[in-house]
């Protein structure tokens, strides 16, 4: 083992963090190492527990992302066998369609689905299949991994990071809310859109500058509704014309009778924490209008359960940061997921392990993700 540090401390308790933490509790070989997750808020509950839960085998192709996309979903399907996702966090393929519709059609097709309304879809396709698409309940499977990890002895602190310590250029621990101080021999910050603080940590520990990519949030808004009848597998991405406007709503049916209903997608200020999250109140408007467009007979008259909104991290070139930083000792970062967090969540947890365990990433190759940019890119 190249680090084979007796105390990890995960900065995050979502997904991503929630991931590493099950990875490195499985994979690790010595008795004698810690492992510490530190969340501010709860576990699983910003977008880790309010993203659809959408997994997809190819839809990263042609990019930086596509050996850890194709991987991680083959990966999630391993998980659900060992861990029994199907019973405890709704894991299921799905059939997935690209669906057009319009409040203002001529010319209109028999929707592809019991559910959608007669009248309003213009065309449509298949661009997933049971063997290439799936979805999961995310804060079920959130839970599942902490929970897994706990039981080989890792442990969750409810607390804000403050702050790093070190030793030189070696990390030796972070400084929580509660006015004390966890020692620590390896970080790894997974933050989500709370990251972009984080870095600057690392910024200006460096003593000059690096090539390290900013990490905010992008607000996304979504519905949960349970609907009467039960409703068949098929997630619908929709671009629907309204008139004077476009939406895109994405559908997602679960296995517990749930509907949950995303998109519009827009700017606002990152808040403090998850608790603090407040959704735009036209856009949740917009999605129930969606529904009732699309399927007013059985979507548009379901019992809302949920009204949210989530931050999305992002980063600014638009790809996560995966890796070892490379001007301190200790410091790992895995953040920045976008949309792909929750496919992505399962591959990014064992790579992370593998370095930290191991040395080096052996389960997919994420060289382009490493935290280092190019040159002549934004500097933090």
């Amino acid at each position: 083992m190249s680090e084979a540090g007796q105390r990890v401390v995960i900065l995050g308790g979502g997904v991503i963090g929630s991931s590493i933490a099950y990875h490195i509790t499985l994979l690790n070989k010595d008795p004698n190492l810690k492992v510490t997750v530190v969340e501010q808020t709860a576990i699983g509950c910003a977008a880790s527990g309010k993203a659809g839960g959408f997994l997809s085998y190819d839809w990263c192709d042609k990019g930086p992302l596509q050996d850890l996309a194709r991987k991680s979903f083959k990966l999630h399907a391993e998980l659900a066998k060992t861990l029994n996702g199907k019973k405890r966090y709704d894991y299921r393929v799905v059939d997935t369609l690209e669906v057009t519709a319009s409040t203002k059609a001529v010319s209109v097709k028999p929707p592809p689905t019991d559910w959608l309304k007669p009248g309003v879809i213009t065309k449509y396709k298949s661009i997933g299949t049971t063997q290439t698409t799936a979805q999961l309940h995310p804060y079920k499977f959130t839970k599942t991994l902490i929970e897994e990890a706990e039981s080989r002895g890792a442990e969750v602190r409810i607390a804000s990071a403050q702050g790093l310590e070190f030793d030189k250029y070696k990390v030796s621990g972070v400084r929580l809310s509660t006015n004390e101080t966890i020692p620590a021999d390896i970080i790894i910050i997974a933050m989500g859109p709370w990251s972009g603080e984080a870095l600057s940590w690392l910024a200006k520990k460096s003593g000059r500058a690096f090539q390290l990519p900013n990490v905010s949030g992008q607000r996304a808004h979504s519905i949960v509704v349970r609907p009467t009848v039960e409703i068949s597998a098929h997630v619908c991405f929709v671009t629907l014309n309204l008139g004077r406007r476009f939406s895109q709503p994405e559908i997602y049916p679960r296995p517990n009778g749930e509907v949950y209903v995303s998109g519009e997608c827009d700017e606002s200020p990152l808040p403090a924490t998850a608790n603090d999250y407040v959704p735009n109140p036209t856009a949740i408007k917009n999605l129930k209008n969606n529904i009732n467009t699309l399927s007013p007979d059985i979507l548009g008259n379901a019992t809302v359960l949920h009204e949210q909104c989530c931050y999305m991290p992002i980063s600014d070139d638009d790809k996560p940061l995966i890796g070892k930083v490379p001007w301190l000792d200790g410091v790992y970062l895995a953040t920045g997921h976008s949309v792909w967090g929750i496919l992505n969540s399962s591959g990014t947890g064992k790579v992370i392990a593998e370095m930290v365990l191991e040395g080096q990433a052996k389960f997919a190759d994420v060289r382009a993700l490493a935290p280092m940019r190019p040159k002549n890119h934004y500097i933090h």
